[in-house]
Parts: C-alpha cells; structure tokens; sequence
C-alpha cells in the first residue's frame, strides 16, 4: 500500500552512508586553508603560493649592498617581503620600481622589504642597474654565491629559498613563519596584495 511517503531502500542507506564518510574524510583538507584565512592574491597569470608545512625563517647572512651584512632573521617582529631579481631580469626591470613606491608610500614602518639580487658578476654592475632604474630607498642585498636562494635541484649549498621563476617574492609572516611565495612580477599595489600583507601583519 503506498503512503505518499517514499521509503529509502537498503542500497540507497548504503550510498548515502559511503557519501558521508568520504566527505567527512575530505572537510578537514577543504576546511584547512580557509581556517588560515589567507587572502588570495593574483596577478596576471601567477598567484601566491601557499608554503605547506610552514617553517621558521632561518638564520640567513645577506650583504648589503652598501656594504657590511644583516642576519635576516633579526627582522622578525615585523612581516617580511623578500624579494628575489637580478639585472638581467626584463620582469625585475618592472617589478622594482613598483615595490620601490610601495615601501616608500605605503609599507614603510609596517613591513620590512628586502630585494636581493641574484647576480653572478660585481658589486658594481647591481650599483648601477639600481641607479638606472632610479631605486634609492628599496634595501638592496646581494647573494653572490648563492647561499639564500638557488634555482639548481641539487641545491649543493643547502639555500634555504627555492627560485622557481625570476623574480620570485617570499612572504613571511612577523612571527618568522614563511608564509608562501608569488613567483613572476606581481602588481604590489593592488587591493588583493594589501590584503594579503595586512594579514601578515596581523598573524
């Protein structure tokens, strides 16, 4: 006799409780990113990469350009964008200046910025790409033997930061945790980028 009440049968209790399960499974892998509420950043075909498991910044040597040299990690305290370019980088040569009004006008105070090149040749030669290009208040730092930063897989000399494109910018939250990374030149100035750095200043 029908009731006007549609009875599940025992295959459909069955798939429903293999649906449940999968996606109890799964939520917590969904759940977890949104749990960080990281802003999403992109910027032409790129966008910023989330580093997974997160890890501490190293304690990492870098000259200054104008010579001596800084420990990286003594910038903790405040959040950390670590830019990585070099003079033969037709994306650098558009990047730069970009990041030079942002900490000029907007970052500076709130966020440290250090831009290191990359470059094999002289001190000289990164001298006067930053003075072409007009960069007189980005902190300049220098890897010339690759210890911070290395492209090659075999990465003999153990740095800690992978260049997976030129440039490639590092964010690192004030507590010292790196955050993630946005390869290719991106538009710093954009309301998805302040986004995202305002959230490093809060994590």
């Amino acid at each position: 006799m029908r009731t006007g009440v549609n009875v599940p049968s025992r295959r459909d209790i069955v798939v429903s409780g293999l649906i449940g399960a999968v996606t109890s499974l799964a939520a917590p892998a969904i759940a977890a990113p949104q749990a960080r509420n990281i802003p999403t950043f992109e910027s032409g075909t790129y966008q910023f990469t989330i580093v997974r498991p997160q890890r501490a910044l190293p304690s990492i040597r870098l000259f200054r350009l104008e010579g001596g040299t800084i420990d990286l990690s003594s910038l903790r305290g405040k959040p950390i964008l670590l830019n990585f370019w070099a003079s033969w980088c037709a994306a650098c040569r558009t990047e730069l200046p970009l990041l030079e009004r942002q900490y000029r006008n907007a970052w500076r105070g709130d966020l440290h910025v250090a831009a290191v090149s990359e470059d094999r040749s002289s001190r000289a030669t990164v001298e006067r790409f930053i003075t072409t290009r007009g960069l007189r208040t980005l902190p300049i730092y220098l890897d010339p033997n690759g210890y911070v930063a290395s492209s090659d897989s075999s990465n003999e000399r153990k740095a800690p930061f992978v260049l997976y494109g030129m440039p490639i910018t590092y964010l690192i939250a004030g507590s010292g945790l790196i955050v993630g990374y946005m390869p290719g030149a991106a538009d710093w100035s954009s309301a998805a980028a302040n986004d995202l750095i305002e959230y490093l200043r809060n994590a």
